[in-house]
């Protein structure tokens, strides 16, 4: 059977939600469908789990190496797929369905390189709330709409006020297989790899179209992201992906650089809400992000970024940034929290 859809499932230490991922795979209305589950080293029992489908299932491949990171896993998957076109799938997140048959339609319909949908998000099981693409309904098959959208990858316009960030997730997509060989797609190890494999994948495309579907099911809680842990190299992860993000912007015009300084900014926000919630002392606190503000190669990632434009809370933010108010930047992203954390609680009362 040739397999219009191969869907790669980078595996680590899920056994708890590794079932209900490869089952709703396996439900799928489309049947022409491959699961390529890559087994990244992972410690649990999770590579078992996907040697039993294997086992059960003709269009269940699954393969072990040995730990390197997602991007690396993901790229495993990208050299055994043999389906016509490519999604990606988080071992802790699910589908609904008919989720890869309505996006393979809209593909062959608009003969697209590429398909994007939204999401919907959980909690505890629970559906939260569905996210449409900012894009839906969309499609792009000119050089200049292209080059339109994928300006967005690289973060906020200086005209957006505090709007949802484009998402930049490679989860929520369909990309022909052939676009990735034939331009050698792939995963670089690095922070944020969605965004600069997006990036690369937009800049060759000759058709984008953007879906109204909600079907890709996102796990709220429990999330190991790049947002929720502080480990001794985060702060070269952060400068890695930063300086990546520069040099490719410096390729750009003037917009796309302005963007990429205006990412760096709200990079620097994640950075010190990492280490606001880290359980140190002030004191340590301070020294961890006077080492990261301080750094040379990052001060001239955000550099010259005209902060006139920026929402009044942002700008506050890059003023201390600027002059290094190390206190100030771990009270404020403590009162940003403890305001996002009121909006989610009404969120769930209304639910």
């Amino acid at each position: 059977m040739k397999h219009k859809v191969s869907v790669i499932v980078p595996i680590y230490n899920v056994e708890k939600y590794l079932r209900k991922c490869v089952d709703s795979l396996l439900s799928q209305t489309l049947k022409e469908i491959e699961i390529v589950l890559v087994d990244d080293g992972s410690p649990d029992a999770s590579g078992e789990i996907a040697d039993e489908y294997q086992k059960k299932y003709s269009n269940v491949k699954t393969i072990h190496r040995e730990n390197g990171g997602l991007g690396p896993a993901r790229n495993t998957g990208i050299e055994n797929a043999t389906g016509e076109y490519v999604a990606f799938l988080d071992s802790d997140d699910w589908v609904e369905s008919d989720m890869y048959e309505k996006l393979y339609l809209v593909a062959s319909k608009e003969n697209a390189d590429i398909v994007v949908s939204g999401h919907c998000d959980f909690a505890n099981d629970k559906a939260m709330v569905k996210k449409q693409h900012t894009l839906s309904g969309n499609v792009y098959d000119t050089p200049n709409s292209i080059k339109n959208v994928r300006k967005n990858l690289f973060g906020h316009s200086p005209k957006d006020q505090e709007v949802e960030a484009f998402p930049m997730s490679v989860c929520m997509s369909l990309y022909n297989k052939n676009l990735l060989d034939k331009y050698r797609l792939r995963f670089e190890k690095i922070l944020s790899e969605d965004t600069i494999f997006n990036l690369n994948a937009y800049d060759v495309a000759n058709k984008i179209a953007f879906t109204e579907y909600t079907d890709y099911c996102y796990r709220k809680e429990e999330q190991e992201s790049i947002t929720k842990s502080l480990s001794p190299n985060k702060q070269t992860e952060f400068k890695e992906f930063l300086i990546t993000l520069k040099a490719i912007a410096s390729k750009e015009d003037l917009e796309c650089q302005i963007r990429a300084k205006r990412m760096a900014i709200d990079y620097c926000r994640l950075y010190v809400g990492l280490v606001d919630d880290a359980n140190l002392g002030i004191k340590e606190k301070r020294k961890y992000i006077k080492k990261f503000i301080e750094d040379e190669g990052l001060i001239q990632c955000w550099k010259g970024y005209p902060t006139n434009t920026l929402p009044f809370q942002q700008k506050f933010f890059h003023k201390m940034l600027e002059c290094k108010c190390y206190t100030i930047l771990l009270l404020l992203s403590r009162i940003r929290k403890i305001i996002k954390n009121m909006t989610r609680k009404k969120l769930f009362i209304i639910l």
